[in-house]
């Protein structure tokens, strides 16, 4: 199970937006922070917090708040 107050946490330090700002259906598209060095910076941070390591692919895939949590849960059951 993923800490999503960790995870908020995480997202409201590498985007610069209040945690009260973030939820599920938080992505590029409604945060204009979330361009793509961020969204690397925000890769790296998740592995570094989380203690995993995501492929290319999951990186890639993770477009909204939601999908990174249901990522992160996939990686953490490996």
């Amino acid at each position: 199970m993923i800490n999503e107050l960790k995870l908020k946490e995480v997202i409201s330090n590498i985007l610069g937006v209040s945690i009260n700002e973030i939820n599920d259906d938080s992505s590029p598209d409604n945060i204009e922070q979330w361009d793509s060095f961020s969204h690397l910076n925000l890769v790296m941070a998740i592995e570094a917090e989380f203690d995993i390591k995501l492929t290319p692919e999951d990186a890639m895939d993770m477009l909204s708040v939601k999908l990174i949590r249901i990522i992160l849960e996939d990686v953490q059951e490996k």
